[in-house]
């Protein structure tokens, strides 16, 4: 106990630090779609990471999302919080993937009883209807409102657990030109920084019946 407490009083300097701010809270709260704005906000902090190297899109796993964002009185977001949102120390990996499997990725979300969702980065949009059969529940797909093209090629930000098939997205192993742009809580720190917008929802669209309760 000495020992952690010693550790943890050396690294309350580094977790107090003000990285930037947030006009309001993003939370894991889902709604009907599926859809939160804790995972839409690290998506778009990860697209933002990789547009250097060509990144079109970005995806995050709901998940790796551990915790709301809420700033405080002031707006201010510390280094703390967003350790608590994505404590893994992932970097972040952009490849190149076909607009094929690009709709195989988002079929992927549905292999368990619940679905594991992946929040998109802004300017991407898809809808899903469970009622489908598997490997044609996703029945939308568009990319700063034009439709995703299954011969077009894209280039698409993920987390390193991701981009290595984690959480049975097989597919994204297969990705190809792979480039790694750095950590993940460097992105949020660059993102917040810039003054990072709340992200709205209506990024990805719920077809079929609610989840249950």
């Amino acid at each position: 106990k000495a020992i952690v407490d010693r550790y943890v009083a050396a690294a309350q300097p580094e977790a107090a630090r003000v990285v930037g701010k947030l006009a309001g809270p993003v939370t894991k709260k889902e709604s009907d779609d599926r859809e939160h704005s804790a995972g839409l906000l690290i998506a778009d902090a990860q697209l933002a990471a990789g547009r250097a190297r060509g990144a079109q899109v970005a995806f995050m796993n709901t998940g790796g999302v551990r915790t709301d964002l809420v700033p405080g009185p002031d707006g201010s977001i510390t280094y703390g919080q967003i350790f608590a949102m994505q404590p893994f120390g992932n970097s972040i990996v952009v490849k190149t993937l076909t607009g094929a499997q690009l709709k195989t990725l988002l079929e992927q979300q549905f292999q368990a009883d619940r679905p594991k969702m992946l929040m998109p980065s802004r300017g991407f949009f898809f809808a899903y209807d469970e009622r489908l059969a598997a490997g044609q529940r996703i029945v939308e797909m568009r990319l700063n409102g034009k439709a995703i093209d299954p011969g077009g090629r894209y280039r698409v930000a993920v987390n390193h657990f991701l981009a290595g098939g984690g959480d049975k997205f097989t597919v994204l192993a297969d990705g190809t030109d792979a480039v790694d742009v750095g950590l993940d809580l460097d992105a949020m720190e660059a993102w917040l920084k810039k003054g990072a917008p709340v992200p709205k929802l209506g990024r990805v669209k719920n077809l079929g019946p609610p989840p249950a309760s």
